[in-house]
């Protein structure tokens, strides 16, 4: 007999062949386990689902980390990922435009493009993101699209992150490898970024450009609390690439034999 295995890291109900009840209890008849990327995206499968639940586990992605101690943190801010509305990089953009001269002694970065590997503003919405941020002031920088070991060494000493996806992420790598660095993270509670961050950030529910703008504020005019988050990052984060490693080959070990 053929073991079968799928891997789920997007939503399933929002793809083609297992968007329906039908076409999912037919995946799961075909597959011996079904993995996915975290608990909302299992919550996601298993909606309307009656039989063969078992089969259906989390598996998160894992990272290696890049330090094994808490990195020395500079004044900066940053966004990271792709420029696109569903990332909520225009509510990043209009809370930095409100803040920037107040804490004119920080740095306000974006760090990405709107499609990933490039560094091209192809759209009216990624063009108009950019140029509208590179407008603030002084201190604000679109770094564009990085290499994941040039993005590493300025999120290792970078004091905060601003997540403010408005779509519902299927895991939230970008929060995970700030995690890993201790990053201070303001994120919107949607869908795995909650599980990802859990405690060990400021989770906003309904996320606009005014929550940021006070989250922000209170960790920048306030260096305890600051710290305070920065610790929570670093002690929270749990996604070693060895535990996922192990979790699956504990997962084929019970498949072949």
């Amino acid at each position: 007999k053929k073991i079968i295995t799928l891997f789920l890291h997007n939503d399933p109900l929002e793809m083609r062949g297992s968007k329906t009840i039908k076409d999912r209890e037919n995946l799961l008849s075909l597959s011996s386990k079904i993995y996915c990327v975290s608990k909302y995206i299992k919550q996601r499968f298993l909606k309307g689902i009656t039989h063969d639940r078992e089969k259906v586990v989390v598996l998160y992605n894992g990272i290696i980390p890049f330090c094994n101690k808490m990195p020395k943190k500079e004044k900066t801010v940053i966004f990271v990922g792709r420029v696109v509305k569903e990332k909520g990089i225009h509510l990043y953009v209009e809370a930095i435009k409100n803040i920037s001269k107040k804490f004119n002694d920080w740095k306000f970065k974006i760090i990405g493009s709107s499609t990933l590997g490039e560094n091209k503003y192809k759209d009216s919405f990624s063009k108009n993101m950019v140029e509208k941020f590179n407008k603030i002031g002084k201190n604000t920088y679109v770094l564009g699209y990085l290499p994941p070991i040039d993005l590493k060494e300025i999120m290792k000493k970078s004091s905060i992150i601003v997540i403010p996806s408005t779509w519902q992420e299927p895991f939230g790598l970008v929060a995970a490898e700030a995690m890993s660095f201790g990053v201070a993270i303001i994120s919107s509670k949607v869908g795995g970024l909650s599980e990802v961050i859990s405690n060990g950030g400021i989770l906003i529910e309904n996320i606009d450009s005014n929550k940021i703008e006070k989250s922000l504020i209170s960790l920048l005019t306030c260096k305890k609390l600051l710290d305070k988050f920065q610790e929570s990052s670093w002690k929270n984060f749990r996604f070693h690439a060895s535990v996922s490693s192990k979790s699956l080959d504990k997962h084929r070990k019970e498949l072949i034999t």
